[in-house]
């Protein structure tokens, strides 16, 4: 085995530092996407508080969610999202800013395919039951 292959997936995206970087860009996308704020109440989020604390939970799920140190003192994907009423949509345009956010940066392409991978696997704990097309497929 390689050393690359026994590395977690949090060493190869660069650690607490190279997450934090790309969840910096993310997140200045998310907040400027029209798609993703169109949802009323993810707008009044984005109104109300400041990215800093989203950037701080955002990187800290991921670090844990990708092997490293536990470090995500949030809620569970579900009942973050509860009162959000996500639509598959609304997800969809999400993970494209991931996916996009992840090429911008230069992660190569098998860690970003794990990496949207572990977002996929989150899908039914984000959308609300009412938004969800149960005829959808993951990319």
């Amino acid at each position: 085995m390689s050393d690359q292959e026994s590395e977690s997936l949090y060493e190869r995206l660069g650690g607490a530092y190279g997450i934090a970087g790309a969840v910096d860009v993310l997140t200045e996308r998310l907040f400027e996407n029209d798609t993703a704020n169109r949802n009323p109440v993810t707008a009044e989020f984005h109104e109300e508080h400041d990215p800093a604390g989203f950037k701080y939970l955002v990187t800290a799920w991921t670090i844990e969610h990708t092997g490293g140190p536990e470090v995500y003192p949030g809620r569970d994907m579900e009942e973050a999202h509860e009162e959000l009423e996500v639509t598959e949509l609304e997800f969809d345009v999400v993970r494209t800013e991931i996916k996009a956010t992840l090429y911008h940066v230069g992660v190569p392409e098998p860690e970003t395919r794990e990496l949207m991978g572990i977002i996929d696997m989150f899908r039914d704990e984000v959308v609300a039951d009412e938004h969800r097309d149960e005829s959808w497929t993951a990319p």
